[in-house]
């Protein structure tokens, strides 16, 4: 009898892995910052989608100059880098034993950073933004009023890097999320965050492009 019911437990429990999400969190986003030109690719608007930790997925506004319009899907263990402008994709595969789609926010800062400080701020994602801050022990203070949005703020400091979040609306959701170090900045706006329906064909293999299996 006991190992029948831990059979039953086991084929339950793997039939609920097996269910997609219902909903998923889609953002558009844009980037601002003390080296980031306002006519430059890095600050045009992205779309952003993720459901859990795995389904993610980007889409980029087409870059002309490098002949790049890119998109990138996230369905755990696969991810497949697209580029819309010439047909193309690359797939890859995880290969574990982990599967988590990360979407840090300040990716590029990450390779400038000491290694326990980048870790922190890796930590920081979109989708998981007030859990980050949060779960670090921010504490909400009446923040600025932006965009004709009276905000709250949440703040976290990682050595000389200061972090804040400014939330919106009931419920609370980011309307931006900054980084400063010395004389550097950026901020992320959101023009766009909330729950949809989730839809699977976001995240399904790439059609109508030419798949590059890329090596491990």
């Amino acid at each position: 009898m006991r190992l029948a019911l831990k059979l039953a437990c086991l084929l339950s429990c793997s039939l609920l892995a097996q269910q997609p999400p219902k909903t998923m969190t889609k953002m558009v986003v844009q980037l601002q910052g003390s080296d980031v030109p306002d006519d430059s690719f890095a600050a045009k608007p992205k779309t952003i989608f993720r459901a859990g930790n795995k389904y993610c997925r980007i889409e980029e506004k087409p870059d002309p100059e490098h002949g790049i319009h890119g998109v990138i899907i996230v369905n755990e263990p696969e991810t497949w880098m697209v580029n819309l402008a010439d047909g193309t994709a690359k797939h890859m595969t995880d290969p574990g034993p982990t599967f988590n789609c990360r979407l840090p926010i300040f990716a590029g800062w990450l390779s400038e950073l000491p290694g326990d400080a980048a870790k922190q701020i890796g930590g920081l994602e979109f989708g998981h933004e007030m859990e980050f801050f949060t779960a670090g022990g921010a504490k909400p203070d009446k923040g600025p009023e932006l965009q004709s949005q009276q905000t709250n703020t949440y703040m976290l400091s990682f050595g000389d890097i200061s972090l804040a979040l400014f939330t919106y609306g009931t419920p609370e959701r980011p309307l931006a999320v900054a980084l400063r170090r010395g004389n550097k900045h950026q901020i992320l706006w959101y023009s766009g965050y909330g729950e949809i329906e989730f839809d699977a064909k976001l995240f399904d293999k790439p059609s109508g492009v030419k798949i590059e299996e890329m090596k491990q």
